[in-house]
């Protein structure tokens, strides 16, 4: 699966204030198929860091932390993540 995905920007949030500043970090849920193929649990994630010029990924294996951690991140940028759903 080949897809182009424009990612947006969003801004977080400090003690309940909206920030200027951006976040520069996706996170994604890596379909079954490729899952599968690659040797990973089902709801395996990665996350994507653009800093310093350099793109940082790591994965993010499921478990009940990082699942809360997700839904809490999916929760926060619903709209974000409807528009990932849709890109094949």
């Amino acid at each position: 699966m080949i897809g182009v995905v424009d990612l947006e920007i969003n801004e977080t949030e400090e003690n309940g204030a909206a920030s200027s500043r951006a976040k520069d970090t996706w996170v994604l849920r890596l379909p079954k198929d490729t899952c599968d193929r690659e040797g990973f649990a089902e709801g395996t994630l990665v996350s994507l860091t653009i800093k310093n010029g350099e793109l940082r990924s790591s994965f993010i294996l499921p478990n009940k932390k990082a699942k809360e951690s997700a839904n809490r991140f999916i929760n926060k940028y619903r709209d974000f993540m409807t528009e990932m759903e849709k890109v094949d």
